[in-house]
C-alpha cells in the first residue's frame, strides 16, 4: 500500500502542465511532406508529434496532448524535417510539445499548435540552462500567432501578439511621458494593519493621528500620509510582481506569465520582497525634512533588527551572565523597544535604574563574516574572526555641506528640545566610538566628510561596527550620476555599511522630473521639458539609484538568487526609442516607479498649503546686462552679414544647430549675468574682421548690411573700451560693490584698483578677507595691528592676484548651454565666427559660510563710549560695512527680496544652470552669514 502510493505521488509529481500558447503556420508548398501524405486522415484532426522515450524514462506528456492520436513515425519524419532545426532541438528536448492539423479554412496550410513547458516545473527531469536553447525559445515565441481563431485551426495572414491583463499602451491619448508617469504615480495610502510588529505599526497610527511625541509642528494630512508610507515600507515591505512579466492568458484562458525578452514562461507569479526604502520626491517647499523628522520620532525607541540572514545564529558567551544580563540580552537581541517602559523621565528614573543599567550594557549585536580575499594566493589566508556589529536607534543622514545648517534649525525648530540626540559630523571631525553612536538618534553628515571617510575594506571603524536603523541621503539624486563601473566616493562608501532601510531624499530625482499640475486647467510642460533624451537620461539616473543604492530586486539581485540573474535595467526599462536594444514596457516602467516614489500630486499638496500668490517681475537690466546682450546681437549681426547669409559659414544654416542651440542657452544664462562672456581679445577681433570686411569690398552688400555692419563695428569699439566688462571677463564673476570700506583702503581689495567709495569687488575677494579677518574679530588690540602694518592691504593685494591666476581658460562645457561653439569661418566671404568665452567649471558644492565683515566685540556690548578703550572701536567700522549692489539687475533684485522676507517666508531659488547657482553662492552666503551674525 505505501509503495503504491509513493508510485502514484511520483507520477503525480511527474505530470507535465505544459501552457498552450501559440500556432507556427506549416504550408505544403515550403514543406518536406509529400502531397500524397498531405491528405492522410490523421492530418484532418489534431495529431500530437512524440519524442522518442529514453529507457526507464518515467515520462509521459501533458494530459491536454494525451487526447490527440500521435502521428505515424514516419509521418513525424516528414514533419520534423520541415521545420527549423532550432525547434526541433527544443521538441527533443521536451522544452516544448506540438500538435498539427490541416487548416479547415486553406487546405494547402497545417497549423501546427506550440505547448511550451513553463520554467518552474521539472527543474530535476529537464535542464533549461542551454542558452543556445533559450535563444531558440525566444525566437520561436516571436514567430507565434496567438490568435485563438488561429489556435481553433483557420489560417491567417498574420502574426497576432499575445492579449495581455495588463494593458501596456493604456490608451492612445494618454500621456506616456516619464514625466507624466512621475506626475500621476498612485498617491500615498498607508495601511498600517498590514505592519506585522505591533510597535511598527502603533507608530505608523501616531504619524498618521499626528500624535507623534516630541514633535512640536502640527503635520500635514499628505506629511502624516507620507511618513506612515515610509514606515510601512520599512517594516512591512509588501511582495511585487517582477515587472519584466507580463500576465498573458493561454489559449485556454488560464494566465501564465511571460517575459517577452528572455522568452521564458512561468505558470506561477514570481515575485520579490518589494525595498525597504524608496525616494521621497514630495515636490520642492513640501516639508521632506519634517516627514523624515517625524518618521525618525515615531520610531525614536525602536532598533534596527537583525538582517534575516544572520537570524537564528546562537551567540556564545565567554563566561555565563547573570539571569539579569541574559535577559536583558534576549530584549536587546530582539530589536524589543525597552525604553518606553523602562524611561529616563518621571518617577521611572528612580524605579527602573538597574533594569536600564543591565539593559545599557548588553545592546544587541549580531557577527559579520570577514570578506573573502580579493587575491588567490598560492598561501591560502586565513579569514579573520568575524566582525561584531551593534543594533542601533541611529539614522544617519547624509546631506550636502550647505544644508548642514538647515538641519539643525528644522530639528529646533520642529522638535521639542532634547527629544532627539543628534551628532554632527562635518569636517575633519573624529567620529565617536560605536557605543556611543549607537544610542544617537541622529549622525548627520556632510557629502564631503562622509564620502571621505574610505571606508571600502575597513572592518573596525565604528560606522562599520553599526547597522543603522535607515540612511537618508537628501538631495540624494546624486547618486544618479553613479554607474557599475564607477561609483562615486560616496557610494562606495555606503556599500560598506550596514543599513536596514534606504532613502532618498528629492524632490527632483532627475533633472527632468519636476511636479506639474495634471489637472484640468493645470499647467502643462512644455514638449522640449520631456524630450526622448532627456527622458533616456533621466531613467539612466532613476535606474542607477534603484540598482546601486536601494538595491531593489530583480535590478540588483545578487548571487543567492540562484537562477534568477539580476535584470537589465537599460533593456527592461528603456523604451524603444531610446536605443536599439532596448525593449522596455510602460507598464514595467509604471510599476517599478510606483513600487519606488512616495509623493502626493501637485493639486493635493496645494490644498494644504496657503494659497500661492503669482507676481510676474519685469526687471530693466543693468547696464552690464545690456552690454553683453548687445556684444551677442552684434556677433549675430557680423555673421550674417559676411557670410551672406548662406552655407555653412551662416550661424543659422541647418548644419549649425547644435551650435545655434548652445548660442540661445548661453543669451539665457547672459539674461542673468554676461559679464564672463567675451574677452577684450574676442571683441576687438570681431571688430578688426568687419572693418577688414567693410574695406575690402570683396562681396557686394546692401546700404542696409553696411549700416548693421558700422553699427557693430561703433558698438564693440565702445564694448572694447568698458573696464568694468573687462575686469568682469578677468575674474569670473559678477562685480559686487562695497560701501563704507574699512578704513578707505578699498583700492587693495577692489578689481579695478581704484580708490574711493563705494568699492567695486566681488564675492571670493569679500570672503577671503572675511576670512583674514576672522580670528582677530574679537582681538582689537590685534586688528589695529593688521591696519597698521600694512598687512591687511598686503593681503588684498595677494588675493586678487591670486585670483587672476585661478580663473582657468575659457573652455566649453559639454551639454552646459554656457558657451556657443564658433560657428564656421566663411571660406568665400570670410565671414566672423561668432565666438563667446564660457566662464569655467566651478565648485559650488563645498560649504562657504564664513563670518560677515565684522561686528563690534560682544564683550563691549552695553558698555558706555566714555568706558571704552580706543582700540575697542576698530570693529565698528568693519560692522558699517555693506553691500549695496552688483552689477547684475537680477542678482541685485534677488538679494534685496531675499534681505526682505528671509526673517519670515522659506525662500526657494529655481535656476536653470549650475553657473547660476554658482554666482548666486557668494552674495548669498555674504547676506546669510550677515545676518547670522
Amino acid at each position: 500500500m505505501d509503495h503504491s502510493t509513493s508510485i502514484m505521488g511520483r507520477r503525480k509529481h511527474r505530470v507535465r502542465r505544459c501552457i498552450p500558447v501559440g500556432c507556427v503556420p506549416l504550408r505544403l508548398s515550403s514543406s518536406r511532406i509529400p502531397p500524397a501524405l498531405w491528405n492522410a486522415p490523421e492530418f484532418r484532426t489534431w495529431s500530437r508529434l512524440v519524442v522518442e522515450k529514453l529507457p526507464g524514462e518515467p515520462y509521459a506528456p501533458d494530459p491536454s496532448l494525451a487526447k490527440y492520436r500521435p502521428l505515424p513515425d514516419e509521418t513525424q519524419r516528414f514533419v520534423l524535417g520541415s521545420l527549423p532545426k532550432a525547434h526541433v532541438q527544443l521538441f527533443q528536448k521536451r522544452w516544448i510539445e506540438l500538435a498539427i492539423r490541416q487548416s479547415l479554412n486553406d487546405p494547402a496550410q497545417c497549423i501546427l499548435r506550440v505547448y511550451l513547458l513553463p520554467d518552474d516545473i521539472e527543474h530535476r527531469e529537464i535542464d533549461r540552462s542551454d542558452g543556445r536553447l533559450r535563444q531558440a525559445r525566444l525566437r520561436l515565441l516571436e514567430q507565434l500567432d496567438f490568435a485563438r481563431d488561429t489556435w481553433e485551426g483557420n489560417a491567417s495572414v498574420g502574426n497576432t501578439p499575445p492579449a495581455t491583463y495588463d494593458d501596456d499602451d493604456v490608451g492612445e491619448n494618454e500621456d506616456q511621458t516619464l514625466l507624466a508617469m512621475f506626475n500621476n504615480i498612485p498617491e500615498p495610502n498607508p495601511r498600517p494593519a498590514r505592519i506585522e510588529d505591533h510597535y511598527a505599526q502603533d507608530a505608523a497610527h501616531e504619524l498618521l493621528g499626528d500624535e507623534v511625541v516630541g514633535l512640536k509642528t502640527e503635520l500635514r494630512p499628505y506629511q502624516r500620509q507620507s511618513a506612515a508610507l515610509m514606515l510601512e515600507r520599512e517594516s512591512q515591505p509588501y511582495r511585487v510582481l517582477d515587472p519584466r512579466l507580463l500576465k498573458v492568458p493561454d489559449q485556454n484562458g488560464q494566465p501564465w506569465y511571460y517575459d517577452r525578452v528572455n522568452g521564458f514562461g512561468l505558470l506561477e507569479p514570481r515575485q520579490y520582497d518589494g525595498v525597504k526604502g524608496g525616494i521621497l520626491a514630495e515636490q520642492m517647499g513640501a516639508g521632506k525634512t519634517l516627514i523624515c523628522l517625524a518618521l525618525i520620532l515615531a520610531t525614536k525607541h525602536q532598533t534596527s533588527q537583525v538582517p534575516e540572514i544572520r537570524r537564528g545564529r546562537q551567540v556564545t558567551r565567554r563566561k555565563v551572565g547573570s539571569l539579569a544580563d541574559m535577559a536583558a540580552a534576549a530584549i536587546t537581541m530582539n530589536a524589543l523597544p525597552w525604553k518606553p517602559w523602562f524611561g529616563t523621565n518621571g518617577h521611572y528614573e528612580l524605579d527602573y535604574k538597574n533594569c536600564r543599567e543591565y539593559l545599557q550594557r548588553n545592546p544587541g549585536y549580531y557577527y559579520m563574516p570577514m570578506p573573502e580575499p580579493t587575491k588567490v594566493t598560492r598561501r591560502p589566508v586565513a579569514a579573520g574572526p568575524d566582525r561584531k556589529v551593534y543594533l542601533s536607534y541611529a539614522t544617519l543622514v547624509v546631506v550636502p555641506g550647505n544644508l548642514i545648517e538647515q538641519w539643525k534649525v528644522e530639528v529646533a525648530k520642529h522638535t521639542v528640545p532634547g527629544s532627539l540626540r543628534m551628532e554632527v559630523i562635518t569636517g575633519k571631525k573624529k567620529v565617536p566610538p560605536a557605543e556611543e553612536l549607537i544610542e544617537v538618534d541622529i549622525i548627520l553628515f556632510s557629502h564631503n566628510s562622509f564620502q571621505g571617510l574610505r571606508l571600502t575594506g575597513a572592518t573596525d571603524h565604528p560606522l562599520t561596527s553599526i547597522r543603522f536603523k535607515r540612511c537618508i541621503i537628501d538631495e540624494g539624486h546624486i547618486i544618479g550620476s553613479s554607474t557599475q563601473s564607477y561609483k562615486s566616493n560616496l557610494l562606495n562608501t555606503l556599500d560598506s555599511l550596514q543599513l536596514s532601510a534606504r532613502w532618498v531624499v528629492s524632490g527632483t530625482p532627475a533633472k527632468g522630473l519636476f511636479g506639474v499640475d495634471q489637472s484640468p486647467g493645470g499647467s502643462r510642460p512644455r514638449r522640449a521639458d520631456f524630450s526622448d533624451e532627456q527622458e533616456k537620461e533621466d531613467l539612466k539616473r532613476i535606474g542607477n539609484i534603484t540598482t546601486l543604492y536601494l538595491r531593489a530586486r530583480p535590478w540588483a539581485n545578487t548571487i543567492t538568487d540562484y537562477g534568477d540573474k539580476p535584470a537589465d535595467w537599460s533593456v527592461y526599462v528603456l523604451q524603444p526609442k531610446h536605443s536599439r536594444r532596448s525593449n522596455g514596457r510602460k507598464d514595467c516602467l509604471r510599476a517599478t516607479l510606483d513600487s519606488l516614489i512616495i509623493r502626493h500630486r501637485q493639486p493635493t499638496v496645494g490644498e494644504s498649503l496657503p494659497e500661492t500668490r503669482e507676481k510676474i517681475v519685469y526687471l530693466d537690466g543693468s547696464y552690464q546686462d545690456r552690454l553683453c546682450l548687445n556684444l551677442f546681437a552684434m556677433n549675430i549681426i557680423v555673421n550674417a552679414v559676411t557670410s551672406q547669409r548662406t552655407d555653412q559659414d551662416y550661424f543659422f544654416h541647418p548644419h549649425n544647430r547644435k551650435d545655434l542651440m548652445l548660442l540661445v542657452a548661453n543669451l539665457r544664462h547672459a539674461s542673468f549675468f554676461g559679464g564672463t562672456f567675451f574677452s577684450r581679445e574676442d571683441i576687438s577681433q570681431t571688430v578688426k574682421n568687419a572693418e577688414t570686411f567693410l574695406k575690402e569690398r570683396k562681396v557686394p552688400i546692401s546700404e542696409e548690411d553696411k549700416s548693421l555692419l558700422r553699427q557693430a563695428i561703433a558698438f564693440g569699439r565702445k564694448a572694447a573700451s568698458n573696464e568694468l566688462k573687462q575686469y568682469s571677463y578677468a575674474f569670473g564673476e559678477v562685480p559686487l560693490y562695497l560701501k563704507d570700506f574699512p578704513g578707505g583702503l578699498g583700492e587693495s581689495w577692489s578689481l579695478d584698483e581704484k580708490p574711493g567709495d563705494p568699492v567695486c569687488t566681488n564675492g571670493r575677494m569679500i570672503q577671503a578677507m572675511q576670512k583674514f579677518l576672522r580670528p582677530v574679530l574679537s582681538a582689537p588690540h590685534s586688528l589695529q595691528l593688521l591696519f597698521d602694518n600694512g598687512k591687511f592691504e598686503q593681503e588684498g593685494r595677494e588675493t586678487r592676484a591670486r585670483a587672476l591666476i585661478a580663473k582657468a581658460p575659457a573652455t566649453p562645457r559639454k551639454r552646459s548651454g554656457v558657451s556657443a561653439s564658433p560657428a564656421p569661418t566663411p571660406t568665400k566671404s570670410k565671414g566672423q565666427k561668432l565666438v563667446s568665452s564660457a566662464t569655467r567649471e566651478r565648485d559650488y558644492s563645498r560649504n562657504r559660510r564664513l563670518l560677515s565683515l565684522g561686528t563690534s566685540s560682544s564683550r563691549m556690548n552695553g558698555v558706555p563710549a566714555e568706558n571704552r578703550d580706543p582700540v575697542d572701536d576698530i570693529a565698528e567700522p568693519l560692522a558699517r560695512t555693506r553691500l549695496i549692489s552688483t552689477a547684475s539687475a537680477k542678482m541685485s533684485y534677488l538679494l534685496d527680496q531675499v534681505l526682505r522676507y528671509q526673517m519670515d517666508e522659506k525662500i526657494l531659488i529655481f535656476y536653470e544652470h549650475d553657473n547660476v547657482a554658482w554666482e548666486l553662492t557668494y552674495p548669498l552666503e555674504i547676506v546669510s552669514s550677515h545676518m547670522a551674525s
